[in-house]
């Protein structure tokens, strides 16, 4: 379950937050977002947001606070747009029932805002309240077809809801749809489940039978009940559906495209605090100290001595799996110390013989190596990270080339050319499973050790390329809230 709308934040939870927030998870909540609704909770939200990784927030100031919505708070808003946990513009919209503001405050704002999200490509989380018309209008003559969205506690009517999807635009429901008084429910049926998102807007709107108590994230679990007896469909097909809809929708699906979408955020890590008369405090929502792990790759031994008579480089690509394991110690969140060891074969490999018309010979091998290194995280605060590494080896390698079976011991250092990362927080602690491309390059390569080929002793000298897929587990848990 994804509860896309509560706010945590508010005073209602200062008494038992941390509470609320585990009986979400263990309630089978995957994640929470919470929308900020003025300047003054921004920092508030941020701080709930970076203390665990399975919450994220939106960024805006809703109509009911349209009259701090200043040059400098509205900048304030896309500044922040750019934390790593942020991942809408709002609570943003019209509210005429209570008119906190202006209608022409409050037209103001909610337009300046949707400007924000078209730049910053973010979707919005939309408030509106006996403002139909005006909010509809305002969405029609915004949409360029950059702007995406969400009406958040929706009760409108079918048509309504019908004219919001064909906007682009994404319909969410509360507790709101099991009051017995509730007029929704052919609403709620008429909603594309692919449109279709679920919420508590916590602490209010609490669904029966909690309603006149506070509401909390726990209880969108009675939401999703309502839609799937609303809908003819069962709790699971609600939940399953409901999720991946909000997991698209808030950019949370992200680790089946991880390695392709690593470039693009590596650089998008930013502070979450703009205030320069205060210290900026970076809480790392993915905290990752000593972990163990493993990798399975292909090894290729490269040929990279050029001597007279021998030709161009050659390369032999490995025909076994290098298997290996790894542990890891994070000296801070960008930097890290890893320790590995690999092994594997090449069985069919071959090379030339020097001045000889022989054709190639074959040149089987037996690898081993130890790898000690330094890990830099460019962006240790995202899901996805991309990383960069450096270190020694010390390479065991046994060719069965000749009648013996020379065994060659080498010192050399490795790279780490690229790593990718994905941070993926669970109960049992934090999964990172990853890709990297590792070379080994051996020292005195102008010196090349003797080798066997047929009945031929050559100068060679190699690089050792491993491709692999790791998966490491750290021990750890989200930090204290």
């Amino acid at each position: 379950m994804i509860d896309t709308h509560c706010h945590l934040d508010n005073k209602q939870f200062d008494n038992d937050r941390t509470e609320a927030t585990e009986r979400a998870f263990a309630s089978g909540m995957t994640h929470l977002v919470i929308p900020a609704i003025e300047p003054a909770r921004f920092d508030g939200v941020l701080a709930l947001a970076n203390s665990d990784g399975r919450i994220f927030c939106g960024m805006g100031i809703h109509p009911h606070n349209a009259n701090d919505a200043s040059d400098d708070a509205l900048a304030r808003v896309e500044e922040l747009s750019y934390g790593t946990k942020v991942r809408a513009i709002g609570e943003i919209g019209l509210d005429y029932h209570y008119d906190f503001a202006p209608k022409t405050v409050q037209h103001e704002a909610f337009r300046k805002q949707l400007r924000i999200a078209k730049r910053r490509k973010l979707p919005v989380i939309v408030h509106n309240r006996e403002s139909d018309d005006d909010m509809m209008r305002i969405l029609d003559e915004e949409q360029d077809g950059s702007l995406r969205g969400v009406l958040h506690c929706f009760s409108g009517t079918p048509e309504q809801a019908e004219r919001a999807v064909q906007l682009g635009f994404h319909v969410s429901f509360t507790g709101n749809i099991t009051f017995k008084t509730s007029t929704l429910s052919e609403t709620v049926a008429s909603v594309p489940m692919d449109k279709l998102m679920i919420e508590t807007d916590a602490p209010y709107m609490s669904p029966v039978p909690h309603r006149g108590k506070r509401n909390e994230p726990a209880f969108v679990r009675l939401v999703a009940e309502k839609v799937a007896e609303i809908r003819s469909m069962t709790l699971d097909e609600v939940l399953t559906t409901t999720t991946a809809t909000a997991q698209r929708f808030f950019s949370l699906s992200v680790i089946v495209f991880a390695f392709f979408l690593a470039p693009i955020l590596a650089f998008a890590q930013t502070d979450d605090d703009d205030d320069d008369d205060k210290p900026v405090v970076f809480v790392n929502p993915f905290p990752k100290k000593f972990g163990f792990g493993g990798m399975v790759g292909f090894n290729t031994l490269t040929d990279i001595t050029e001597k007279a008579g021998v030709g161009n480089t050659v390369s032999f690509p490995g025909q076994a799996l290098s298997i290996g394991g790894n542990i890891r110690y994070y000296v801070i969140d960008a930097l890290a110390i890893d320790a590995g060891f690999y092994s594997g074969q090449n069985f069919t490999p071959t090379i030339p013989v020097p001045g000889s018309p022989t054709p190639p010979q074959p040149f089987p091998n037996r690898f081993q190596a130890f790898d000690l290194g330094l890990y830099y995280t460019t962006n240790p605060g995202n899901v996805v990270n991309i990383c960069f590494g450096l270190g020694a080896s010390y390479h065991l390698t046994t060719f069965n080339a000749g009648p013996t079976e020379p065994s060659v011991n080498d010192f050399g250092f490795n790279v780490k050319i690229v790593s990718l990362g994905v941070n993926i927080l669970t109960p049992l602690g934090l999964f990172y499973p990853g890709f990297d491309f590792h070379a080994s390059f051996v020292l005195g390569l102008n010196k090349s050790k003797q080798y066997n080929v047929g009945d031929t002793q050559i100068q060679r000298g190699f690089l050792y390329s491993v491709p692999r897929v790791t998966l490491y587990w750290f021990p750890v848990f989200p930090p204290a809230k």
